[in-house]
């Protein structure tokens, strides 16, 4: 098989995936779809080495600092400070998450197996890919699937529960929610004066936004490599990200306004998805035990721990565990949910609005603590107990 071949037929299972989500309004996840149609050509037709041949997977190095700093550039830390009760939700959720599969479910399963739920649960594709990355350097290599099984499912878990639970909380709390008609849908957006200025717009080329994204990739790699694996290189990339945003050296959404987000994208889910030609049916069928397990106790941590922060912050209940839900599934899920719910809540506008404003700033802001940035720490963490 030529390079144009295995590259043409590993985007069209990718592309695939995407007209099934969209159509079924994300509540079919894309890669859930992909990850299928590559299991199952695995098993017939398609040659295991399908995904190296395409080249991408080699790339992967470059590809994982880069979407982490990146991911940093994606919510000043004004708008977040001004959700601090999302905040602190969220991380508590994936608190909850850690402690009882790291616990009770590693006495049962084991601790690699315990990790490899783990990492998934509490977010997305990069904390997923930290975790396969690991299960390859400790001998491994099967719980890559897991890792992989653990995270196309947990949206068909996640999404649901949010629904219901702010569908809820819309309903008990409409007076408070209609007395808000006149605030902001953005999340409380705020302009914020950077210490290093803006290059101008001519010279905010592409090449010159990956130069400084690339340039602090590597000085995280740099710094990671310095603690001689203590530190994972993607705990380093994220808070550097943050920072270079803060200081103003790298745009918001950088990788997306240099026009090179997708690109990236790709290098990342070749880097995960190539693992799937391990998938015997054998193999997937040891793992329903530890998938059912492992999402029983990672969803029960994440709804006691931010029942309880929400409590303790005098958070609704099911606004609280739709907060730390969103660990299930994260960006876009969270954006849709909420616009789903606006839309078939309201009679007018003007309430479609205020039921936006009130949902959609702690969604976005919990989403930003447990997906973009609290898992890429907790799996950097949790790999280390390897």
């Amino acid at each position: 098989m030529t390079q144009i071949l295995a590259f043409l037929i590993f985007i069209l299972a990718l592309a695939i995936g995407e007209i099934v989500s969209t159509a079924t309004k994300a509540r079919i996840p894309s890669l859930l779809v992909a990850m299928v149609l590559m299991m199952v050509g695995f098993w017939t037709i398609l040659p295991k080495d399908l995904v190296a041949k395409t080249g991408l997977p080699a790339l992967a190095a470059i590809s994982t600092p880069m979407m982490v700093a990146h991911m940093g550039t994606l919510m000043s830390l004004k708008t977040v400070a001004k959700q601090w009760k999302a905040l602190v939700i969220g991380v508590a959720a994936l608190v909850g998450i850690g402690v009882l599969l790291l616990t009770i479910f590693s006495s049962i399963y084991g601790l690699p197996i315990a990790v490899a739920a783990a990492c998934p649960i509490s977010g997305g594709i990069v904390a997923s890919q930290i975790a396969m990355e690991a299960m390859k350097t400790v001998g491994k290599p099967e719980l890559q699937v897991l890792v992989l099984l653990f995270l196309v499912l947990q949206g068909l878990i996640g999404m649901p529960l949010a629904a219901n639970l702010l569908k809820r909380d819309v309903k008990k709390n409409w007076e408070k929610v209609m007395s808000a008609k006149d605030a902001s849908t953005d999340g409380g957006a705020v302009v914020e004066k950077k210490l290093i200025p803006a290059l101008p717009k001519a010279y905010n080329s592409p090449f010159i936004l990956l130069v400084k994204l690339a340039f602090v990739a590597w000085l995280a790699s740099l710094v990671a490599g310095l603690t001689k694996g203590v530190v994972n290189v993607s705990v380093v990339a994220i808070i550097f990200g943050l920072i270079a945003y803060f200081l103003g050296f790298l745009e918001g959404d950088i990788l997306n306004k240099s026009g090179a987000f997708t690109f990236f994208m790709l290098l990342l889910l070749a880097s995960v998805m190539g693992a799937m030609n391990l998938a015997t049916p054998a193999l997937i069928i040891s793992f329903i035990g530890p998938i059912i397990v492992g999402f029983i106790l990672g969803v029960a941590g994440l709804i006691v721990m931010s029942w309880l922060a929400g409590k303790l912050l005098k958070v609704s209940p099911g606004m609280a565990i739709a907060i730390g839900s969103t660990a299930l599934y994260g960006f876009p899920g969270n954006y849709i949910i909420v616009h789903e719910i606006a839309k078939s809540m309201s009679h007018n506008p003007e309430e479609e609005k205020a039921i936006l404003d009130y949902l959609l700033p702690p969604m976005i802001v919990g989403g930003y603590a447990t997906v973009t940035i609290g898992s890429v720490i907790f799996a950097g963490i949790c790999v280390k107990f390897l």
